[in-house]
């Protein structure tokens, strides 16, 4: 679920209702169009794209222990924590039920969405977060890199 957030003077924005990130619609947005400037002609200067990942480890027992509110605040949590640790990031988002994602573009994108990556795992132990990090390749696409991402953290 979203909803819509209005400033003086901006378009509607479309936020999670429960993170308050952008929803997984803008995330892919966004890196579509990253991807353009990606296939771009030798020579010519491509930026990194970088995304670090986030799963809340064992969302679906808080949510069936301590039902849905205990839940969503589990959430909110680790997305004030991904929001600390992600400063430079291009866009921060909800990509599934306990996915979030910082995307992160420019020269140092990789070790940046690396740290990010690293300092959520190793922090503190409430609530849980396994992360992981990738670079985006240049026969990427949004669902392609998506799917690595996916992949990825599995592995973790």
């Amino acid at each position: 679920m979203c909803f819509v957030t209005l400033s003086p003077g901006s378009s509607p924005s479309l936020k999670d209702y429960v993170t308050g990130l952008e929803p997984r619609g803008v995330l892919e947005a966004v890196l579509a169009e990253r991807f353009p400037a990606r296939s771009a002609p030798a020579g010519q200067d491509r930026p990194g794209v970088a995304v670090a990942i986030v799963d809340v480890v064992g969302l679906k027992a808080v949510n069936e222990r301590e039902g849905f509110l205990a839940g969503d605040a589990v959430l909110r949590s680790a997305a004030d924590r991904l929001r600390q640790s992600a400063g430079t990031a291009s866009v921060l988002a909800r990509l599934g039920g306990d996915e979030l994602v910082a995307v992160f573009v420019g020269s140092n994108a990789s070790d940046e969405a690396d740290l990010v990556a690293r300092t959520l795992a190793n922090g503190p132990a409430w609530p849980a977060l396994r992360a992981a990090a990738i670079v985006a390749r240049d026969d990427d696409t949004p669902a392609t890199l998506i799917h690595r991402l996916y992949t990825t953290l599995r592995r973790c």
